[in-house]
């Protein structure tokens, strides 16, 4: 057996091709959750809240496009949590590598 090492602190832990050691917590974290609050909910209304913890699950685990190395909710948090005040200028010139039109 060969055991690979992380190179970094931070690195996740595969199990398998797509699955990471935090998403078989999350799932199984979730569904603990989801399966200690079932006796809250009316008779009625269990298949639509199981359906509901497994879509909760699944949009936990999903990786947004826009920035592969996070986590649906971890995108979330930091969107709802920004400081909505400060902002950073773009400056055009210099990001195309001209100077400045104003300097000499």
């Amino acid at each position: 057996m060969q055991y690979k090492i992380p190179s970094e602190i931070g690195s996740e832990l595969k199990i398998n091709r797509l699955f990471y050691l935090t998403d078989l917590l999350v799932v199984l974290i979730l569904g603990g959750i989801g399966f200690t609050f079932r006796y809250v909910v009316h008779s009625s209304f269990v298949w639509y809240y199981a359906i509901f913890w497994i879509l909760l699950m699944v949009a936990w685990l999903i990786r947004p496009k826009t920035n592969p190395k996070l986590r649906m909710a971890k995108a979330l948090f930091l969107a709802v949590t920004r400081d909505r005040i400060a902002y950073c200028a773009i400056d055009k010139k210099e990001r195309e590598g001209g100077k400045d039109e104003n300097q000499i």
